[in-house]
């Protein structure tokens, strides 16, 4: 008789099966938590240094941390902000339109507070030096900026969550009905 082959009705429908659109989701998931982090970060660690920096020192102080961010910092995070605001057209198919809005939304939020309040404040600390009012701004700027990102990350990881709870055996195809639960058969 020989091994049966196996059957091809075991392998999930088209729209269940990972593309291009399951990797945007899982890539924008990881770099908005990593954007998300160094906000928080920032926020409570490194912009509030910057009133502990001697009035002297503080412009080679503040250039240095503007050489030693672009990499770790401001290339993750603009392409998380610009990917977020393209959620809305690259979400995938199961993914529903207000979550993709929440991520968009967000998204824009995070690129429009960085590039016309937090920038414009880290530019004024290089031209005139450590100044509280300065260093205050560029802290609601980066609180506005990090609330943002944590709504982003709270959902997307919420998203990825019941779509793995969705496709899972257990879930096989049905949203879960409280967390870490799906519903059972006889449930149904």
């Amino acid at each position: 008789m020989g091994v049966p082959r196996r059957s091809r009705s075991r392998r999930p429908p088209p729209e269940l099966r990972p593309g291009w659109r399951d990797l945007h989701l899982a890539v924008l998931t990881a770099a908005t938590a990593w954007s998300t982090a160094l906000g928080w970060q920032a926020q409570l660690v490194s912009h509030p240094l910057f009133r502990a920096v001697r009035e002297e020192d503080f412009s080679a102080y503040h250039r240095q941390y503007d050489r030693t961010i672009p990499v770790v910092v401001i290339v993750p995070g603009i392409a998380s902000f610009l990917a977020g605001c393209a959620f809305w057209w690259t979400r995938p198919v199961d993914v529903p339109r207000p979550v993709a809005a929440v991520v968009a939304a967000a998204g824009a939020v995070s690129l429009g507070s960085t590039a016309l309040w937090a920038v414009p404040m880290h530019d004024r600390l290089d031209r005139v030096g450590r100044s509280e009012a300065t260093i205050d701004s560029l802290l609601r700027a980066n609180l506005l900026r990090s609330a943002a990102l944590t709504v982003s990350t709270a959902t997307l990881v919420g998203t990825v969550w019941r779509r793995s709870a969705t496709r899972s055996p257990a879930g096989a195809g049905r949203p879960p009905t409280s967390v870490g639960r799906t519903r059972s058969p006889a449930a149904v």
